[in-house]
């Protein structure tokens, strides 16, 4: 099983200096290959291996760049794997594009296979040609170190990714799902996630909050000379502020999710399949559905369930959760995305557009988990705990204007 652990670095002035130089070095050898690898296809129709180009980095390129030698050979060879690991992605129509040339700016790393050592008492990193790094160890681990990665942010911190192979431990034995200890999250712009048990996450727009902090760092920024120092300063600043928005964003999903699976009461969660790529082609909701970061918090969600040994169901995409009436299963078409409360003409109930979808949320779970468990036996009667009802279409115009009549308020 392989884990990944995240410490923060602190260099000092002289290895922040090798760093540097290493960092520049992967960068160098990753361009010249890319380089090398779009002529040997232009001009003969060849595609270069990760062999060909390690024999490439020694026989040419530390030739013409004597200066390539001060560096760890293994994360120059590194560069040309990951550069064929891009190829492969490439070629088999993965999400990736094609390889591009990397820049100077932005986020930084190299990776060390080998040779790599930690010693825990005094808080230090061994990284080959660089020497024992002062690390935080906030946590230990136990097994062998099969990579370290070294990462520079683009706000000057340092971060060493370390890989570690450590012995499977197999994910708890799920629990059965049951309508008492079901959870239904609906996810929403105005308010993060509403959960069928009566919870309730803010959506606390951190971009929103920072927007006019950063736009006049920004505007600072576009001032300056193109390659000055105080350029530099103020891009340093400027990105200090989106790393600060991503750890707030991070903060708020880590504590939501594990609120919600470390409930006692919680044995299965449902969350419905949103097409989030697709939702922020809409312009004028793009920044806040990227702020509110639905993505994030479905993948954390599915791993925390995993390893807690709670089930984790995901609803089909086109699922009118939002749409239903959960105390008559009546279907509004058409209802619009700006009315968030109305009143059902069948029944006559108030509709909370957010808590009646996280409530078809976890019904729906229980009719899945039934339908494939089975669950209908002597223990509950003979007869399943939640027996769907036949829902009937009813135009959402008709009922919204009889609604609106009934409550003007809405």
């Amino acid at each position: 099983m392989l884990k990944t652990y995240s410490y923060r670095l602190y260099p000092e002035a002289s290895q922040i200096q090798c760093l540097a130089k290493t960092l520049g070095s992967v960068r160098f050898v990753y361009n010249k290959l890319l380089e090398m690898r779009i002529k040997a296809y232009r001009r003969r129709k060849e595609s270069l291996s990760c062999f060909e180009c390690n024999k490439r980095i020694k026989s040419i390129l530390k030739k013409a760049y004597p200066w390539l030698g001060e560096v760890n050979s293994q994360a120059l060879q590194m560069a040309s794997r990951n550069l064929d690991t891009a190829y492969k992605n490439f070629f088999q129509r993965k999400e990736a594009g094609f390889p591009r040339f990397r820049k100077r700016s932005g986020r930084q790393s190299f990776q060390c296979p080998q040779n790599c050592k930690v010693d825990f008492q005094k808080q230090e990193l061994y990284v080959p040609k660089v020497g024992w790094v002062p690390c935080v160890f906030h946590r230990r681990f136990k097994g062998e170190i099969k990579t370290v990665t070294i990462v520079k942010e683009p706000s000057g911190k340092y971060f060493a990714k370390v890989l570690v192979e450590t012995t499977a431990v197999p994910y708890p034995v799920e629990k059965p799902i049951l309508r008492e200890t079901t959870v239904g999250i609906d996810l929403g712009i105005k308010t993060l996630a509403v959960c069928s048990n009566g919870m309730e996450f803010p959506n606390h727009r951190h971009l929103a909050e920072s927007e006019k902090k950063l736009a006049k760092l920004q505007r600072n920024l576009s001032r300056k000379a193109e390659g000055s120092r105080n350029r530099a300063k103020a891009g340093i600043q400027v990105a200090r502020i989106h790393e600060k928005i991503a750890n707030q964003r991070k903060d708020t999903i880590e504590k939501a999710t594990s609120m919600i699976v470390d409930d006692n009461q919680v044995d299965a969660v449902c969350m419905e399949d949103l097409n989030v790529k697709g939702m922020v082609r809409n312009r004028k909701l793009a920044k806040s559905l990227c702020d509110a970061s639905f993505g994030s918090f479905r993948m954390r969600m599915e791993q925390k369930c995993r390893e807690r040994g709670k089930s984790f169901v995901l609803a089909p995409r086109f699922y009118t959760s939002s749409k239903t009436c959960n105390t008559c299963k009546t279907i509004y078409r058409n209802l619009p995305l700006s009315v968030r409360e109305w009143i059902c003409p069948t029944c006559g109930k108030l509709v909370e557009r957010d808590r009646n979808a996280s409530l078809n949320l976890r019904d729906w779970a229980c009719t899945r988990g039934l339908r494939e468990s089975n669950v209908c036996g002597d223990e509950h009667g003979g007869r399943p705990l939640f027996e769907p009802k036949k829902p009937d279409i009813v135009e959402a115009e008709i009922v919204l204007g009889n609604a609106f009549q009934e409550a003007p308020c809405l």
